[in-house]
């Protein structure tokens, strides 16, 4: 997630990139907040989901006390995505075919970008996003800057949860166990856990629910160390009958405070999409 600007050009400074990693883990599961931000630039995200498409606002704040000329955003096309792009600024928008000449920010106004998208097919990487501008030439810090960011646009983005009874819930657990689309990873609990107890499972438990967006299945878990949660990811891609495609997921978090680590299991009939879950899952829980 760091920027790896061109020779002459300034990018992300390694001191802020644990802010920038922190950052996009809490927007992964929540619908506004600042992505990025350094003495120059803020970047914030205002974004909301229902089913397979979405709508994300994206905000540049001009934070210095003079302007940011040929202020630039490009960003990538995917097959897996369907994107349409806004730019409140004339030249904002980089197409990525030379044409843009960028616009310029004003000291303390924004820019914003407007994105609709729509998931056409499981993935597990979020869509890059470059954000470059120049500075005047005598400015200390250089005059061409250029960021490489992260949108938090995740596969969990688009789930709707589902309720399962325990007995429904675990015949399909155990239907997918050993399959492809089975993943599973350990992690320990962060140094600043103390101990896991009744409390941090129940801020996991809301992580789950409201960020990652599953149902959580009561009476399947036999004690409190255990979470279940059922979803469906959504797509706008039909299949032969016409019918949109969506792909069932299951997530089982189970902690063991005595060691005081995690074992998060997730299981689809999609390997991409069993990763991707897991991968937020994971965040979720060093971020409870």
């Amino acid at each position: 997630m760091t920027s790896t600007a061109p020779k002459g050009v300034v990018g992300i400074i390694k001191e802020v990139v644990l802010a920038l990693r922190m950052a996009f883990s809490n927007l992964c599961t929540s619908d506004s907040g600042v992505l990025f931000e350094n003495a120059l630039v803020q970047v914030g995200v205002k974004h909301e989901y229902m089913g397979a498409q979405g709508r994300m606002s994206v905000f540049f704040v001009n934070l210095s006390s003079e302007p940011l000329h040929h202020f630039k955003v490009r960003i990538d096309d995917y097959e897996h995505l369907r994107m349409q792009k806004q730019g409140t600024g004339e030249g904002l928008l980089d197409e990525g075919d030379g044409s843009s000449e960028g616009c310029t920010i004003e000291p303390k106004t924004e820019a914003k970008l407007l994105l609709l998208v729509e998931v056409m097919a499981p993935f597990d990487d979020a869509p890059a996003m470059c954000v470059s501008f120049e500075l005047p030439d005598t400015h200390l810090n250089g005059s061409k800057h250029e960021y490489l960011l992260r949108l938090p646009i995740v596969a969990t983005c688009f789930m709707e949860p589902v309720t399962l009874e325990p007995g429904a819930f675990m015949q399909r657990w155990k239907s997918l166990e050993g399959q492809e689309g089975e993943c599973k990873q350990l992690i320990k609990a962060l140094p600043s856990v103390t101990t896991i107890d009744e409390e941090l499972m129940g801020h996991i438990i809301k992580k789950i629910v409201d960020g990652l967006k599953f149902g959580r299945c009561g009476g399947c878990d036999p004690t409190l160390w255990t979470i279940s949660g059922a979803a469906t990811f959504r797509t706008g891609a039909k299949d032969m009958k016409g019918n949109n495609i969506n792909v069932g997921c299951l997530v089982r978090v189970k902690a063991n405070p005595q060691a005081q680590f995690f074992r998060v299991t997730t299981q689809t009939l999609h390997p991409l999409c069993s990763k991707a879950v897991k991968n937020v899952a994971l965040v979720s829980i060093r971020l409870a």
